[in-house]
């Protein structure tokens, strides 16, 4: 289940009072989560989701009951980069400037603009959703989506330069904030299809879900199905023929990431033995190839290979090495513009 998914599910158990929506529409600097976190403030003050590593969770409890006694949005900031401010700048895990929208959601209505984000997500539609989150300019909280069928939904979208916007970060992938409006790049959920039945597969499709992943196991001799840019394909069938046949299948496919179990001296034999078939592969196919498959992690046991499977999967869809955060030169989050 989605973060998306996990909120509106919370949300549709409520049948009276009124939910806050928290989303985090600004940071300037260094941030336990990126622009375009989403946290869920329930009636009871139970809160799904998470905006920081707990610094400001308690924060946004108390003005989600101003939220409701106003019955309208408001933006809030917090400067935690201030050594001077003695709640917010003093002992705080993050370092930034942090600004979180806070929509009142009552009860039976629910968050349509996550309700069409999520509606793109399940058809695995690439999307970018805005949401207007600063004072003077569009009404707070109007949204629009765009997705990469040409549809365009929601009360933003009769503005004239939001969906230009939309249309070119859709285009680039990529999150921004422009004239007032968060406008989220989202991809499609990663699809991860574990081809085999044996012990390992169980904490795979585990794991996976916990990620908020799909995922699903490939029975012996059963076809993959539909891949695309979002799937991982994972060989984990223990039987070399079961593995030729797929990996000739899977490499030229639509796939981004194709792993296999197995000694590289086993991948390469596979490979060989297509060529030998006259199968071609170019660089960027084999490319996608991961094997042997997963982080060197020092995984032994089905649930260590799981994980090391699964952040190599992770780390090959954001475009990281999967090396250690301290060696890392640059900000773990892309900055938004």
């Amino acid at each position: 289940m989605t973060e998306i998914e996990r909120l509106l599910s919370a949300h549709a158990a409520v049948t009276t009072g009124t939910s806050v929506l928290a989303t985090l529409a600004g940071v300037d600097g260094s941030a336990y989560r990126g622009i375009g976190a989403r946290l869920l403030v329930l009636p009871d003050n139970r809160a799904i989701g998470a905006i920081s590593g707990g610094c400001l969770e308690k924060d946004i409890l108390a003005h989600s009951e101003r939220i409701r006694a106003a019955g309208r949005p408001d933006v809030v900031a917090y400067d935690l980069r201030r050594d001077d401010q003695a709640v917010w700048g003093l002992n705080m895990g993050c370092n930034a400037r942090l600004e979180v929208l806070l929509e009142p959601v009552p009860a039976p209505a629910r968050p349509e603009a996550l309700a069409a984000a999520e509606g793109a997500q399940r058809r695995r539609e690439p999307a970018v959703l805005g949401v207007a989150c600063e004072r003077g300019g569009y009404e707070l909280g109007s949204w629009l989506l765009l997705t990469a069928a040409g549809t365009l939904t929601g009360p933003l979208s009769r503005q004239l330069r939001p969906p230009h916007d939309a249309a070119t970060l859709l285009r680039e992938e990529r999150t921004a904030r422009i004239a007032g409006v968060l406008l989220q790049y989202l991809a499609p959920p990663v699809q991860v299809l574990a081809c085999g039945d044996g012990p390992d597969i169980e904490a795979l499709l585990r794991l996976a879900g916990e990620l908020g992943w799909q995922a699903r196991q490939v029975p012996r001799d059963a076809p993959v199905g539909p891949v695309d840019a979002r799937t991982a394909v994972v060989l984990l069938s223990h039987n070399y023929s079961r593995d030729l046949a797929l990996l000739g299948e899977l490499l030229p496919s639509s796939a981004a990431y194709v792993g296999l179990l197995g000694p590289s001296a086993r991948a390469a034999r596979l490979l060989d033995e297509l060529r030998s078939r006259g199968t071609a592969f170019t660089p960027a196919q084999l490319s996608r190839l991961h094997a042997p498959v997963g982080l060197d992690i020092g995984a032994d046991t089905p649930v260590e290979i799981a994980l090391a499977i699964l952040a190599e999967i992770r780390a090959a869809f954001g475009g990281r090495a999967g090396g250690r955060l301290r060696e890392r030169g640059s900000p773990i989050h892309d900055r938004a513009g």
